[in-house]
């Protein structure tokens, strides 16, 4: 396992500092990268089965930026697609939203969604019910238990990166996938 110390994504940093429980400190936090499995640019992880397909859930990183901007874990899991179907690369299969948080400065409510896109283009062969009925295991088990689909893989492989460049990708400073809503 890789540990590095991440800051904040920049456009929520301001806003998640406002909560105690999402307070990231001006050093970052901690987060944990698995040397078993690649990555995509939007903070998913890939992990090969022993039958060749590919589980898929998201890291570390996303989980404590979805956990940390509302003060509570994630609550809901939506899933578009359904086992047997075909998905491609980029495609939007779901969607993770945190929990509804009070936005003072706007006097509404808010929450913090991120899209799930899948990483290969392939057959969904299983969708992690357990998840979905229990959204908390992605915070408590990101890597394990908090899998979200496997997907039969169709082609090459090509947008997948590994550990060590997902590490430096999360020590610059690129766009957040995150969004508020």
């Amino acid at each position: 396992m890789i540990s590095v110390v991440v800051k904040a994504p920049p456009e929520l940093s301001r806003r998640m500092n406002r909560y105690p429980k999402g307070k990231w400190s001006d050093e970052g936090k901690i987060v944990h990268i698995m040397e078993d499995r690649y990555y995509t640019r939007g903070h998913m992880w890939v992990k090969k089965t022993p039958e060749g397909y590919f589980r898929i859930g998201i890291t570390d990183y996303a989980q404590k930026v979805l956990q940390d901007s509302g003060q509570a874990d994630v609550a809901i899991i939506e899933i578009y697609k359904k086992t047997g179907e075909e998905v491609e690369a980029g495609e939007l299969f779901g969607t993770i939203y945190g929990t509804y948080y009070v936005n003072f400065d706007y006097m509404g409510y808010e929450t913090m969604a991120f899209d799930l896109t899948a990483p290969v283009s392939g057959e969904i062969v299983e969708v992690n019910t357990r998840v979905i009925e229990n959204p908390v295991l992605i915070n408590t088990d990101p890597y394990g238990e908090g899998w979200i689909i496997t997907i039969a893989p169709k082609g090459d492989v090509y947008e997948l990166i590994s550990p060590i460049r997902y590490k430096k990708i999360l020590t610059q400073k690129e766009k957040s996938p995150f969004r508020i809503m």
